[in-house]
């Protein structure tokens, strides 16, 4: 188990290694649930192929659990500063809730995190009225980032920390998910997507993403479901994660996978008893 966990986390400072936008306001947050204390629990897959095309045994598979809890925890009127019709900016008190992320990814069976990660928590402050459930606002204009007025982070047993971004950014510590400039739906009907016993009706979407340097390309495509019947509008999500690598003087056409990920998460349990795991303080 040591060796899969170390290889778990030198493919995690890989990915950190790419530029990490903050992730698109659709993709986790599509609506905020009426009352403080609503909390949603995914559980699913976290699944690592390493390409080994000279090792005797092949590629090295390594599958985790994974788990990941999205909270309101509170709400408050803050000043919040962004653009007016004229692209000048205005300074306003708007009502803002906090929203509360909490991710783990451990092998089956145990409690304790030991996959391609730790236990990361993070608080974040949101204005109510940019939560807009679509992803263009009513002009037609990209909802692109979802911006927020404050936050922490805590990282395993460390001390929570101030964050110092401006809008949401989940990846790649919370969630796989991240910006994808051309999300979009898929077909015209709903899917079903089951919750425990219960199904939920769940639209589709897809997205993907490519960061390219001279020698490393990182694919990141997801697959969305957003449904009205569960807490944030998330029922379920997919994303795989391709790396591949060239010599600095070959082609383009020349990448080779040298990684994949594949993550698999779907709802199953909400409630509304949360309780913030960094206090009322942070």
């Amino acid at each position: 188990m040591r060796s899969h966990l170390v290889s778990g986390l030198i493919l995690a400072a890989a990915i950190v290694a790419f530029p990490a936008a903050p992730a698109s306001a659709q993709v986790l947050i599509w609506s905020l649930p009426k009352e403080d204390g609503t909390w949603v629990r995914f559980e699913g897959t976290y699944k690592q192929t390493r390409n080994r095309p000279d090792a005797k045994l092949g590629d090295e598979m390594l599958e985790w659990r994974s788990e990941l809890t999205i909270s309101l925890v509170g709400s408050e009127t803050a000043e919040f500063t962004d653009k007016d019709a004229e692209g000048k900016d205005r300074t306003r008190e708007v009502p803002c809730r906090w929203v509360e992320f909490k991710s783990q990814t451990k092998p089956g069976g145990l409690d304790i995190p030991a996959g391609p990660g730790d236990t990361f928590v993070y608080k974040v402050l949101i204005p109510a009225e940019r939560v807009i459930g679509d992803i263009v606002d009513q002009q037609g204009i990209p909802a692109t980032f979802l911006p927020i007025v404050k936050g922490w982070r805590k990282v395993g047993q460390r001390d929570a920390e101030e964050v110092a971004e401006k809008a949401l950014a989940v990846y790649p510590t919370i969630s796989l998910v991240t910006y994808y400039p051309n999300l979009k739906a898929e077909g015209d009907e709903n899917e079903q997507v089951q919750i425990g016993a219960d199904a939920v009706a769940a639209r589709p979407f897809k997205g993907s993403r490519v960061l390219r340097k001279n020698t490393n390309r990182s694919t990141n495509a997801a697959t969305l479901w957003r449904s009205d019947e569960v807490p944030f509008g998330l029922a379920r999500f997919q994303v795989t994660l391709t790396q591949e690598k060239k010599d600095i003087s070959a082609g383009v056409d020349e990448f080779r996978q040298t990684s994949l990920i594949e993550v698999d998460m779907s709802v199953v349990a909400t409630g509304a008893d949360a309780r913030s795991e960094l206090g009322d303080g942070q």
